[in-house]
């Protein structure tokens, strides 16, 4: 096989390639890592976003998602709180600084990515943009069947399950 001509790789070498270009604004012009850019900007998309929805959003995981924020919480980017009705669950807010910072790296960064785009037409544009969708979905699709297969194939594992109903007889479990 030509790993140059696996689309895999060449995805991997494009979006390497175009993280790079962009990273210049947010690493070099403001000293954010890649993890700290994506936290702040998955925190601009909503007034308080939890860590859980960021970690959707930005496929981070918890560990990266927590040193990110503290990162940007000793900057005063963001403001970390607790949610009200469960403390384990951490909730995070713009700052004025950070509102003003993410408003200048966005416009920053949608010029970069202006740039690349111009390379295309319009019509490849929207072939790009059909091209990805589809690519993500079947991709996702086969990460699905690949985690359904493997559960179907674990032993039982008591730990997890959940006893639904105490009073039965015989006890009644069900998945969390």
């Amino acid at each position: 096989m030509l790993l140059q001509a696996f689309l895999p790789f060449r995805i991997a070498r494009l979006a390497a390639r175009t993280s790079a270009a962009i990273s210049q604004v947010y690493a070099d012009a403001h000293g954010l890592s890649r993890d700290e850019w994506r936290v702040l900007a998955a925190t601009g998309e909503a007034e308080a976003q939890p860590t859980r929805a960021i970690a959707e959003q930005t496929g981070l995981d918890k560990v990266a998602i927590s040193r990110a924020a503290s990162a940007l919480e000793d900057r005063n980017l963001i403001r970390r709180t607790e949610d009200r009705t469960d403390r384990r669950i951490k909730i995070l807010r713009l700052t004025e600084e950070g509102a003003a910072a993410l408003r200048e790296i966005e416009r920053q960064v949608r010029d970069r990515e202006a740039y690349l785009l111009a390379a295309l037409t319009p019509e490849e544009h929207a072939a790009l943009e059909s091209a990805i969708e589809k690519l993500c979905a079947r991709a996702e699709s086969l990460t699905r069947d690949r985690e359904e297969a493997a559960e179907e194939s674990a032993p039982f594992r008591p730990e997890r399950f959940r006893l639904l109903n105490r009073r039965r007889a015989a006890p009644l479990y069900a998945a969390e």
